[in-house]
């Protein structure tokens, strides 16, 4: 199997397209994917000279990273910096490098976020910021007596897909006019005449990672030569891909309570936190790494406790003002489940290109080694 194909499938279970930041570097950072074979890949939550020796170790020659390495760009490759050395090694070696990130963290299953919140043992789990721009309309013109031909092949291609409910579309009938030139060979109709045809306007929400897809196989299962469709972009919201998460513990804890959850549930060494006193505390909100930027939305949203990484001094106050218990658990040590979750994406890419499970596990393989550039002395 090659590295495109894997990355392919892989795609499809995590899309580049659901980034939860627009400027974010995912995608294959380093290698030529299209011609490569693919011996084995190593998930790691980082690129470090160690995790490179270990994908050495195991012939890897595809690494899927968590963080990238190149971010946002790079003007040499050389020893002088870490990057620069790490790219070298990378290459001298012929290891792909493949980054998911932010569009890891927004997925509904096992996105860093809902991974916390799992983990912390939360009920009724959503995002709490839904992505608005990852879905698009797709519009076709089709022949009434064809139309639900064509419209069991977008459906099959991933399109019509509402929350919980698929084969979602909407149809309207019209008259179609068009007139081929001496060079076409029409279904309907001769070269040079004006035709009139009753045609159903037939459209679905289609994902934008899925369009492609979408669009061949509707053309295909169309009996025009020149199929007409539109595209339209919507600022829908949508309903699985966001970023962070909320959810409720069943019972409200204390102060004590919440804390030592926390610590134990992220394997954090000290926790940084605001001075917020309450009797009791339920609805918990988190964003894996650095996530203050959610903070407000959490807030709006009644969340008595917001738990991120790289929280600024001023930001407690701010918290504490606003009646919630703001803690820091250490960038590293909220995304420690990150590793588990590319885990079942793999997985399930395996399933995509149909490897066994018994064949999936001798390739894919997750990292032994869990960096963290932060070390705490006690």
């Amino acid at each position: 199997m090659k590295i495109a194909e894997f990355l392919k499938a892989f795609n499809e279970v995590v899309p580049l397209a659901a980034i939860g930041y627009a400027k974010d570097a995912v995608g294959l950072q380093i290698g030529y994917e299209k011609h490569s074979e693919l011996t084995k890949v190593l998930l790691a939550y980082e690129i470090t000279d160690e995790v490179i020796s270990e994908a050495i170790g195991i012939t890897a020659s595809l690494i899927i990273s968590y963080h990238p390495l190149i971010f946002p760009n790079i003007s040499s490759v050389t020893d002088s910096t870490r990057t620069g050395t790490l790219i070298r090694k990378l290459i001298k070696n012929d290891i792909a490098l493949n980054v998911i990130h932010t569009a890891f963290d927004s997925h509904p299953d096992f996105g860093t976020s809902r991974l916390m919140a799992e983990a912390l043992e939360l009920d009724n789990i959503r995002s709490i910021v839904s992505h608005n721009d990852l879905l698009e309309k797709i519009v076709v013109f089709v022949p009434k007596e064809n139309a639900a031909q064509v419209q069991d092949a977008m459906w099959q291609a991933g399109a019509g897909n509402i929350g919980n409910y698929d084969e979602c579309s909407f149809s309207g009938d019209g008259t179609g006019t068009f007139r081929g030139n001496e060079n076409t060979n029409p279904a309907i109709g001769k070269p040079l005449v004006r035709e009139f045809v009753n045609e159903i306007r037939l459209e679905m929400i289609c994902e934008k990672w899925k369009i492609s897809d979408v669009i061949q196989a509707m053309t295909a299962a169309h009996p025009y030569e020149e199929v007409a469709y539109d595209r339209y972009p919507l600022n829908n919201s949508h309903p699985g891909f966001g970023m962070g998460s909320i959810g409720e513990w069943s019972e409200g804890k204390n102060l004590n309570d919440a804390l030592h959850q926390i610590k134990k549930i992220f394997g954090t060494s000290v926790l940084r936190h605001s001075g917020v006193l309450k009797d009791k505390y339920r609805r918990v909100a988190m964003v894996g790494g650095a996530g203050m930027e959610y903070y407000s939305s959490a807030r709006s949203q009644g969340a008595e406790i917001f738990i991120t990484g790289d929280i600024r001094y001023h930001d407690f106050y701010r918290a504490q003002h606003d009646g919630v218990l703001l803690v820091d658990a250490g960038h590293s040590e909220t995304e420690r489940f990150v590793t588990a979750g590319m885990l079942k994406a793999a997985m399930a890419a395996c399933n995509v290109v149909n490897l066994h499970t018994e064949e999936a596990k001798k390739i894919v393989v997750p990292s032994a080694i869990r960096p963290n550039a932060v070390q705490y002395y006690q």
